[in-house]
């Protein structure tokens, strides 16, 4: 606390109100400089009230993406990887915090952004990961381990996230249409696990100039190896920054969506190896395109 002090003596200086040694100052213009620093002076406590109130909550915030990651270990049996997880037996709410853990990177603030767990040989499912204690998260890293189950609906909490990539698991299930909350996100990656179903079209922009839902930053999309079916959706190319897509080994049937000549960045499409039919659409520029 000794900084709030100081900042507290510096602003009594600038208003005026603390003198230096050898200064006298009468109650008269000691009346007229108070009256006349009494703004300042409130608007002094008010910001310290506020960076007080924001410590406290982001340490709660610190406090319960700990908390959320313990339930989700404790979820999941023993796991050798994720020994470095416990919480110190002097911890409490206002000094748990998951930033040292392994996997585990954190911002300035103590709040955890990143959770890196590739090829570690995770045995676990995610529907007892408590997304919404998790908001913070820019990047979620789970490939190539020995995930099983669907993907949970409540992963659309993940507003801030960029990267997602659960490639390479055992997950089954259909891809949930909360997907389309991601507005960050530029990977998205769920290749070679047992995914059913179709790509709603709702996952995308829908193409207007308002339009700020769905996965309007998307550059890489990749869904190789899975048992997705149905038709490609026009909408995909409504992500005007879409540089990779990769949908090769499924089972799309009907045309390559026209829009994809849309996405003017796009570079690498990858459709082997479905059940497509037509022509392939000319305006899709095979001069920067690589197969």
């Amino acid at each position: 606390m000794g900084w709030l002090v100081k900042l507290f003596v510096v602003a009594l200086q600038d208003a005026g109100l603390l003198l230096d040694k050898g200064e006298e100052l009468n109650t008269a213009a000691f009346v007229a400089m108070a009256r006349g620093s009494f703004v300042a002076l409130a608007s002094l406590i008010d910001w310290i009230v506020l960076l007080l109130f924001c410590c406290k909550a982001s340490l709660a915030s610190n406090a319960a993406e700990a908390e959320a990651l313990l339930r989700w270990k404790d979820s999941l049996g023993n796991q050798s990887i994720l020994q470095s997880w416990v919480a110190p037996a002097n911890a409490n709410s206002s000094t748990l915090s998951p930033c040292q853990w392994r996997g585990i990177t954190c911002d300035n603030a103590g709040n955890a952004t990143q959770i890196n767990l590739p090829n570690v040989g995770l045995t676990c499912t995610l529907q007892y990961l408590d997304f919404s204690s998790l908001t913070n998260l820019l990047r979620l890293d789970l490939r190539e381990n020995q995930l099983t189950g669907t993907i949970p609906s409540s992963i659309g909490i993940l507003y801030k996230l960029q990267y997602l990539d659960l490639a390479t698991n055992f997950l089954y299930g259909t891809l949930p249409l909360s997907l389309a909350n991601l507005t960050q996100a530029y990977e998205l990656d769920f290749s070679r696990n047992n995914i059913t179903g179709i790509i709603d079209p709702r996952l995308f922009p829908d193409g207007s100039a308002a339009n700020k839902t769905g996965l309007v930053s998307l550059k890489n999309f990749l869904l190789q190896t899975t048992g997705l079916g149905g038709r490609i959706p026009e909408e995909i190319g409504n992500c005007k920054f879409l540089s990779l897509l990769a949908l090769d080994e499924n089972r799309f049937h009907g045309p390559i969506p026209s829009s994809l000549g849309n996405s003017s960045e796009l570079t690498v499409l990858r459709l082997s190896n479905n059940l497509l039919s037509g022509n392939i659409p000319p305006n899709i520029g095979f001069e920067t395109l690589h197969h």
